[in-house]
């Protein structure tokens, strides 16, 4: 089973990266992923915001040369079930995969966005601090 969830997940990164970019993304990445509802609630919608900035803010030369990634994914749509599932996705949730040769070689679930999010700052450095520890 866990062979299939890391065969799936190795597939979608694999379309995600290619959806997402006319030329081909590099073989080696960092993609972070906020995994939302097709209807979100405020603070769903600020995760989402503060991710994006954190990631924007933190790796704009990454983002510019496509070692570093951002997604959002409404995991209610069909199109992106087998991904959620791979992930373990079940609500709202910001996961950084490290990319090697065009395969995920690990991930984190980053579940303390959940108590940063009223507190910005905090919640910038977290999600910072965990993609800068997938780059290297």
């Amino acid at each position: 089973m866990y062979r299939f969830a890391f065969m799936t997940i190795v597939t979608f990164s694999a379309m995600l990266g290619s959806i997402a970019n006319a030329a081909d993304p590099p073989a080696d990445r960092v993609l972070a992923m906020y995994f939302h509802r097709t209807e979100r609630c405020p603070t769903c919608k600020m995760m989402g915001a503060y991710s994006e900035e954190a990631v924007k803010t933190g790796f704009a030369d990454k983002l510019k040369d496509g070692t570093v990634e951002y997604r959002y994914i409404d995991y209610e749509k069909k199109e992106n079930a087998e991904l959620a599932k791979a992930y373990k996705v079940a609500g709202p949730a910001l996961i950084v995969a490290k990319i090697e040769d065009k395969k995920v070689a690990k991930y984190k679930d980053l579940k303390d966005i959940w108590t940063k999010v009223r507190e910005k700052p905090e919640f910038i450095k977290y999600v910072q601090e965990n993609v800068k520890a997938f780059t290297q």
